[in-house]
Formats: C-alpha cells, sequence, structure tokens
C-alpha cells in the first residue's frame, strides 16, 4: 500500500512494498525533514495494533487523559482494562478512546496522538490501584502521570499493521533515524561557518566527516542485507528475520553512538549545547532516536513463508 498527502504529495510507502525500497525511501525523507518524515509515517501506519490493547474507562472520573510532559513526551492518567486476557505481554497498547473516534473527542493532544505503547514491567511499577470489577472481566488497572516518549505514539486510525509486519516496521524505523543523524553530520560539518560560531578543541568538519563515515557503513551494510528481499507481506523465513533485527539493532546503536559523539563535540565547541545549530535537530529527530531502540522489541521476529534470499 502506498499513500499521499495532498499537499507536498508525500508518498509513504507500506509492508507491501519491497524492503530495499523501503529503506531508500525512508532514509532520503528523514534525511530532508526528520519530523515531517515521523509524522508522515505515524500517521500512515499503527505500528502498535499488534500489541495486546486495552480497553479505556469509560466514567468521566477515570477516564483516560494525555497532557504534554515538561520535557517532551505526555503524562498518561486513567483507568484500562483488558477483557479476557490473561497477561499483557512484554507491550501494551493504551488507546484514549475506545472504538470509533467520537464526535468530540474526550481529550485531544498535538496532532491527534491517540494511542500509546508501554512497557508492561514500567506499567506494572507505575500501576496506582488495581481493581476488579464484577461487570467488567479482566484485569482492571489505572495509572497515574505515567511518562510516554513521543516515539512511543501514535495514531489509532491509521492503517494497523499486523504482526508479520515487524520488518517493515525495523526497516522504516531503522532508515529514518539513519537518514536523521545524516542531517545531523551535515549540520555539524557546516557549524563553524555559521555567524558568530564557536571554535573547538577538533573542526566540526573533520568531527562530522569520521561520523558520516560510520553512517555510511551502516547505510551499505543494511542495503546489502536488504537487497533481493520482497515486502514483509510477502514473508521471511525466520532465520532472515533474526539476522535483520540483529542488523537493525546494530544499526540504531550505531545511530545513537553518533549522535552522543555530535553533542559531545557541541558541548566542547560551545561549552553550552543549547546554542549549537544541532539542538534543533535532535529535538525534531527525538521520537524517530526513541522508536528505534526498541523497534525489534515491540513488533520481534516472527516465522515468515517464502523469501530464502537471506
Amino acid at each position: 500500500m502506498t499513500t499521499s498527502t495532498h499537499g507536498d504529495h508525500l508518498h509513504v510507502l507500506g509492508p507491501d512494498s519491497g524492503l530495499a525500497r523501503v529503506f531508500a525511501s525512508y532514509e532520503e525523507r528523514a534525511h530532508g525533514d526528520p519530523s515531517a518524515a515521523w509524522h508522515a509515517f505515524t500517521t500512515a501506519w499503527n505500528w502498535a495494533a499488534p500489541l495486546t490493547t486495552a480497553v479505556p474507562g469509560a466514567d468521566v472520573r477515570d477516564r483516560p487523559v494525555a497532557r504534554p510532559a515538561v520535557g517532551g513526551g505526555f503524562s498518561l492518567s486513567g483507568l484500562w482494562h483488558l477483557p479476557g486476557h490473561d497477561g499483557t505481554g512484554p507491550w501494551l497498547a493504551l488507546p484514549l478512546t475506545a472504538g470509533e473516534r467520537p464526535s468530540r473527542p474526550v481529550t485531544a493532544t498535538p496532532g491527534g496522538l491517540d494511542l500509546f505503547a508501554v512497557p508492561s514491567k514500567a506499567l506494572r511499577a507505575a500501576v496506582h490501584a488495581v481493581t476488579g470489577d464484577a461487570d467488567v472481566p479482566g484485569p482492571v488497572f489505572r495509572l497515574e502521570d505515567v511518562h510516554v516518549p513521543t516515539g512511543f505514539v501514535t495514531h489509532a486510525a491509521a492503517t494497523p499493521l499486523r504482526a508479520g509486519d515487524a520488518p517493515f516496521l525495523w526497516t522504516a524505523v531503522v532508515a529514518q533515524a539513519l537518514g536523521a543523524v545524516r542531517r545531523m553530520t551535515d549540520t555539524l560539518a557546516a557549524a563553524d561557518a555559521e555567524p558568530g560560531a564557536a571554535r573547538g578543541p577538533r573542526p566540526s568538519a573533520a568531527v562530522a566527516a569520521e561520523l558520516a563515515a560510520v553512517l555510511h557503513d551502516e547505510r551499505l551494510s543494511l542495503a546489502a542485507a536488504l537487497h533481493g528481499a520482497p515486502s514483509a507481506r510477502l514473508g521471511l523465513p525466520l532465520s532472515a528475520e533474526e539476522r535483520l533485527a540483529a542488523r537493525v539493532q546494530r544499526a540504531g546503536n550505531a545511530a545513537h553512538q553518533v549522535v552522543a559523539s555530535a553533542l559531545d563535540h557541541a558541548l566542547a565547541s560551545y561549552g553550552y549545547a543549547g546554542e549549537h545549530p544541532l539542538v534543533h535537530l535532535m529535538e525534531a529527530s527525538a521520537p524517530i532516536l526513541q522508536q528505534v531502540r526498541y523497534a525489534t522489541q515491540l513488533l520481534p521476529p516472527d516465522d515468515g513463508t517464502s523469501w530464502k534470499g537471506a
């Protein structure tokens, strides 16, 4: 499936597209504008759909609410229940509303984000009160001010992914991470030319070139691994999925290491990173970098069907 916006004709590839094409497209989009790429991705694809999904409480007192949190992300409170379910699994999806979106939403978040992925272990630690209700089968739990980073929030109304679409999710997310961080190295390379720029112990261009080389190696490695791969919907055997998951994890780690090194250089140059031109890009890329750490845990490898090329 391919979707597009009417404004800028941004094409968003989906799990029916070959993984090599998915990787190239999302990497390029995020390099151009990380924030817009992530918004288009979450608007098009509900990546949390395969997770166990709770049902939000309907009572006004316990109705779920999400508020913007200081420092980014959201603070989530309210009551949910898991009808007919005896365990949450490693991750749980918490929606703000049940079923069809009401004509007047109970609560609003920036961008209409209304589905929150929370790790079960963090959820259990943050449960304020667990109650039973004879009229509601399954566990019932109430949360108070649980922090959810923006990278783990999506749109319930977006096209749902399937559990077998995991390779698509991994590929799209790691591609965006590499593209966004590649944009950071470009910005770092030009930092010394900015008016009034401070000079650190090493030229920013030299540091950027070294970091860009790390990203280049990871992009080439992933592109080679995805060469000839079908779409996620056609299926990969479990062994191929596991190798892809490992490569995605490695590339995601490399992206984070590059960001950390770029930030260290900015601090060495400016003394205060808030003045560095990288800061805006890091903020815009934060949801992608948050998601890439856990993408292979959100939707883990599962046995596929047909591809034997990996």
